[in-house]
């Protein structure tokens, strides 16, 4: 690849290790560390804390926050949202701008306790890193495999929250992107995106900025016990000099973030009561791939003693998964319990079409999408890397019901494997340790 000479005096800032957190991995990296510093210190603000309850305030109000199950992840949403905001203020430096990942659980790594930054649908396959820009200025990601990958995608986007534009469409619109279809690589693997205004015709990837705020990477982890994170670099190298921000100015934009963050949430109630109980809205068509990608979203709402059964076509996907999330939209526990499944973790019918359960206590099969305790929420089913769009988006899902949990046996094909509490035991411990393994260093996951 042809090098773009670095624009002078801007910091440039790999993703490798420092000596100061004692760590070689693609997300251990000591920017890393540095952001989410600074997020615990802005967090603990007079300025922060009252916006988090001016966020407390406005989602308690909602219609489904009632519900004995959206009151006992009530806090874990105010959190959540909180952490999204203070992590991208954090990192909100188009100047010297980093690659934050975010849309985590609450962990413990790197000797420092780091907030859950879940929001609006997250996906727990995906590994999300954030980085802001000018869009009047060029920048330049590079990025390297560090052993087998999952499915790479990059888009620029108008708004962080859809609070901030005029419709949940216009917060799904990007301005630019590419996946790996598009994405050119060496012969190691590594690839070179420039992000700005003008096309520097070097031989790398150009993606168009006018209108971009921010950038989101995305690797989905089809397979989450052999993929691993690529090691990447994200910086400027040409443009006009934008102001550096005193801490003071993230705290602001924190607390401005999380009055969108919460009133994005509530924007969803009315999409939200739209979505068909015990089964799947239309698919959606999303914009962040080359390739045909989509999305559906269902609700569930179940007795102790009833499950969800529904059949997903894989659409030709190269990749495709299936999340429980709680009535706010966040994803339920994926590293120590199966609260999401991608195709790889889960059994497919002889038709080729999977069959799932949802329940909040083990059927005693496979494809066990386990709700962590809880009666009701969502669903998201997401297909990327499609072979062709869907004609009828109807198509995507199909044969919902809900059947008591003693008959669950019955109501499936003879031939849908049994799992006792022995193998879902080591499935889940496998489980437990593969999400662990992105990390790359010692991290403990902390739900609720």
């Amino acid at each position: 690849m042809n090098e773009i000479d670095n624009m002078p005096g801007v910091d440039q800032q790999a993703p490798i290790s420092s000596s100061d957190v004692g760590s070689v991995h693609p997300l251990a990296t000591a920017q890393q560390f540095e952001i989410e510093a600074t997020t615990a210190a802005i967090l603990k603000t007079d300025e922060m804390q009252k916006a988090i309850e001016e966020g407390r305030q406005l989602l308690s109000k909602l219609a489904w926050a009632n519900s004995e199950d959206a009151r006992q992840t009530f806090e874990q949403v105010v959190s959540e949202c909180a952490g999204y905001a203070t992590l991208s203020a954090a990192n909100r430096d188009p100047q010297n701008p980093g690659l934050v990942w975010i849309q985590t659980p609450r962990k413990e790594w790197m000797g420092d306790e780091v907030t859950g930054s879940r929001f609006c649908f997250d996906n727990p396959d995906n590994i999300y890193r954030y980085a802001f820009i000018d869009d009047a200025s060029t920048y330049v990601l590079d990025a390297r495999p560090t052993g087998p990958t999952g499915r790479f995608s990059v888009a620029i986007y108008v708004a962080l929250t859809g609070a901030e534009v005029e419709s949940w469409a216009d917060w799904e619109r990007t301005v630019d992107a590419a996946d790996e279809n598009r994405i050119i690589t060496d012969s190691e693997g590594a690839s070179r995106i420039t992000i700005g205004p003008d096309d520097p015709k070097d031989g790398s990837l150009h993606l168009k900025s006018k209108g971009g705020v921010f950038v989101i990477v995305r690797e989905a982890l089809n397979d989450w016990h052999t993929q691993r994170p690529r090691a990447m670099s994200f910086r400027k190298v040409a443009g006009p000099q934008t102001p550096a921000l005193t801490f003071d100015d993230r705290v602001a934009i924190a607390a401005r973030y999380m009055k969108f963050g919460a009133q994005t949430i509530v924007q969803f109630e009315n999409l939200y009561k739209s979505i068909p109980i015990n089964d799947f809205g239309d698919a959606l068509q999303r914009g962040h791939s080359t390739k045909p990608s989509m999305i559906t979203q269902g609700r569930y709402q179940l007795a102790d003693d009833e499950a969800l059964i529904f059949n997903i076509l894989p659409q030709g996907a190269e990749y495709m998964s299936l999340s429980v999330t709680s009535p706010w939209l966040i994803s339920r526990n994926t590293v120590s319990k199966s609260g999401t499944r991608t195709g790889c973790q889960s059994h497919q019918n002889a038709d080729g079409t999977y069959t799932y359960i949802v329940s909040h206590r083990d059927p005693g099969v496979a494809n066990w999408m386990d709700t962590d305790g809880l009666h009701e929420g969502c669903m998201a089913m997401r297909w990327e890397g499609m072979h062709a769009p869907v004609a009828d988006p109807h198509d995507a899902t199909t044969g919902a019901r809900v059947v008591k949990l003693d008959m669950i046996r019955s109501a499936l094909p003879a031939d849908f494997p049994s799992v006792g509490p022995a193998e879902r035991a080591a499935e889940l411990a496998g489980r437990e340790a593969d999400y662990k393994s992105r990390c790359g260093i010692e991290c403990r996951f902390i739900e609720g």
